[in-house]
């Protein structure tokens, strides 16, 4: 007997089969679908039907309900059934026929889903669709009884006759996509598209018209190359490459179009192989052309492909921009090597040692007020101000070689023999190799084997090897050797200029401190498994609401407050506490979110940051909807961003600023060691701690 959560595993299943061809996301968008479907009640049926065949199998072989909930592994059965039911109107036949192939296309998904992930990194598309279908197609006509009972004609009444060729042409193929290729079917699923995403309607609507006026420029003919229905590929490329498996972009809408303009040769010879056998094209333009530019660009590690599927181009692509400077990047992360304020010698590609595949390394001195590194004249290694301090570990791994007997250089001579002088490389925990250089002789504290952590004390700055004068020099490389190439890293949680940075390369001459890991703020941003807060809301100082949040863990081990209305993510990274991401529809957890996005777990006075905020938190709805079309063409043409300060040690003071639009909006929160956040104020609005 069916459990409420196979009932439920069911209908999410069916409700995001029909989302998923049209790369959509909610309950609602499916059952718009599902209804436009039963238009034609034998497709429509036979669609539902292939669904039910292709779950129920997957229960008998034993996959678990929520395995199946996504939609991903039945989309192709719900094509399936649409393809038959497309052919065959419902009889005894055509529903033993549907049950079958659907069912072989949950086997089919199955197996090709793991190959295609494993070998390739990939998604499988329509591959079990086109399978099967092909299958289906090849058979039903050695299959009489099937074919003479039960194939009828397809209803013209749909179709108004009232567009333009290209229009008209662009909704039938819209309506193909779930083989109801008539203009009102295309008219509703237009529609729906332009509802959920303006980005998907315009690649949609471009894709199409590009495709068929360079296939009619080839055949002769742009009105017939816009009735041939298998157009619905060139949408579902451009759809597909522009804005779905990539971040929108100019470079990501000419990836679309470039595939689109592939399609039509791929499209035209398999419609001269194909119809000898009295096949469609099915998908098959499209399942190439896509396939082939999702693994052309994993190789190139394209920085555009969407990670994180969101629902919509336009919610991936305001995750991607608020996310792309708030965490650190692909590169290596390394803390400074030092306590309190050094200077920045010489970095990337310096002007004097660090060139050619050496050119990935920084350089550390010590400065006094005048500017210079020694006192006096310099000429002795007890004159220069950061001989003899102490050099930290920037990561957490195990040294695996040391070296510490060589001599400090005397001032203005070097040894050249001996390049990197007394020098550490330690195996950080994530695979980096990472080099300090140029310590005092018989300086180092540690020895090979030995495991550090991030802040121990590895040795004193010297002046060994290489070295005109003391300082700290830090690399990582490629591998053990003294002559591997250095590759590229960054620093985490410094401050130039009072600017804090969570992440980034500190600017060469100048000064650099190191926000150093303090554990009052640590403490302070720690919220306990279902921890209860509950605030008093006042606007202007009259209370007008209370509101209370749970501390709750997600499936993903992430934490979040939780309220009726919504969830607001949050958690710590590199001595940095964030609040992620919000859910639902909370304007509270909203007002949290901007009063303190980011939290810097150090403290140095006046110490001022800055963070990027999703444009939804600030912006209307017809704002949010120009900006994000606009982004997509030029990424920073409007985004929103958090300007924040440490007035005190318990008070953060900051500002939200949207340019474009004209808005500033005033934030503060009083911090405090007992109820964390224990004042927030947003604009005129305040939330107090009960």
């Amino acid at each position: 007997m069916l459990q409420a959560d196979d009932i439920k595993s069911l209908f999410s299943s069916l409700l995001n089969s029909y989302t998923d061809i049209f790369f959509m996301r909610g309950r609602i968008s499916g059952i718009i679908i599902l209804l436009i479907t039963l238009i034609n009640y034998n497709a429509g049926l036979s669609g539902i039907l292939s669904i039910l065949s292709a779950y129920t199998i997957a229960r008998i072989l034993g996959y678990q309900s929520t395995f199946l909930s996504t939609g991903y592994f039945t989309y192709n059965a719900l094509l399936v059934g649409l393809a038959i039911g497309y052919m065959f109107q419902i009889s005894a036949l055509s529903i033993l026929m549907v049950i079958i192939a659907g069912s072989l296309t949950m086997i089919i998904t199955i197996v090709t889903a793991q190959v295609f992930y494993q070998l390739f990194g990939l998604q499988i598309l329509s591959i079990p669709f086109i399978l099967v279908s092909t299958l289906v197609y090849l058979s039903a006509a050695s299959f009489t009884n099937l074919y003479v009972a039960d194939l009828y004609a397809q209803s013209h009444l749909l179709n108004l006759n009232l567009f333009p060729y290209w229009l008209s042409g662009y909704l039938k193929s819209l309506g193909a996509i779930i083989f109801m290729p008539n203009e009102i079917t295309g008219l509703l699923i237009a529609l729906l598209l332009l509802l959920n995403s303006r980005i998907l309607f315009i690649l949609s609507l471009t894709g199409f018209v590009v495709g068929i006026v360079l296939y009619g420029s080839f055949t002769g003919s742009v009105e017939s190359a816009a009735l041939d229905i298998s157009g619905f590929n060139y949408i579902l490329i451009a759809m597909g490459l522009g804005g779905i498996f990539n971040i929108p972009s100019l470079k990501s809408y000419s990836i679309g179009l470039i595939g689109v303009a592939f399609a039509t040769l791929i499209a035209s010879a398999g419609h001269v192989f194909l119809s000898q056998y009295g096949l469609p094209i099915f998908t098959l333009p499209f399942t190439i052309v896509t396939l082939s530019f999702i693994y052309a660009l994993n190789l190139l590690k394209y920085p555009l492909q969407t990670r994180v599927y969101l629902g919509t181009p336009e919610q991936n692509l305001e995750y991607y921009l608020t996310s792309k400077d708030r965490f650190i990047s692909n590169y290596a992360a390394l803390s400074l090597p030092f306590k309190g304020k050094w200077y920045c010698w010489q970095g990337f590609d310096g002007e004097w040692t660090h060139k050619g595949i050496y050119k990935y390394a920084y350089d550390f001195v010590m400065l006094d007020a005048d500017r210079k590194t020694c006192l006096n004249d310099g000429s002795k290694l007890s004159d220069y101000y950061c001989f003899g301090q102490e050099v930290l570990s920037p990561v957490r791994g195990r040294v695996v070689k040391v070296i510490h007997y060589l001599p400090d250089n005397t001032v203005g001579s070097v040894d050249i023999v001996n390049n990197w002088g007394n020098e550490i490389i330690i195996e950080d925990s994530r695979g980096y190799i990472v080099k300090l250089a140029h310590f005092a002789s018989h300086s180092i504290h540690v020895i090979e084997g030995q495991w550090v952590d991030v802040g121990m004390v590895l040795g004193l700055c010297g002046n060994s090897g290489n070295s005109p004068q003391p300082h700290i020099h830090i690399q990582i490389q490629s591998d053990y050797s003294d002559v591997a190439a250095t590759q590229a890293f960054v620093f985490v949680n410094y401050a130039q200029l009072h600017r804090f940075h969570s992440s980034g390369l500190p600017q060469v001459h100048t000064e650099v401190r190191n926000c150093q890991f303090d554990l009052y703020y640590d403490q302070l941003s720690n919220f306990v498994l279902d921890e209860k807060l509950s605030y008093d809301v006042y606007l202007q100082e009259n209370k007008i609401d209370s509101f209370s949040f749970q501390v709750k863990m997600s499936d993903a081990a992430g934490y979040y407050f939780e309220t009726s209305r919504g969830k607001l993510y949050f958690g710590k990274q590199y001595g940095n506490f964030y609040f992620y991401s919000i859910e639902g529809n909370d304007p509270y957890l909203e007002k949290i979110f901007l009063a303190l996005s980011t939290l810097p777990l150090s403290y140095t006075a006046a110490l001022t940051w800055q963070d990027r905020i999703n444009n939804s938190l600030v912006l209307h709805r017809w704002q949010l909807m120009a900006a994000t079309l606009l982004n997509s063409f030029y990424t920073t043409f409007i985004n929103t961003r958090a300007e924040y300060c440490y007035v005190d040690e318990t008070t953060v003071q900051g500002k939200i600023i949207n340019n474009f639009f004209g808005i500033e909006i005033d934030t503060r929160v009083q911090l405090d060691p007992v109820s964390r956040f224990k004042t927030i104020q947003v604009g005129d609005m305040q939330l107090r701690i009960k």
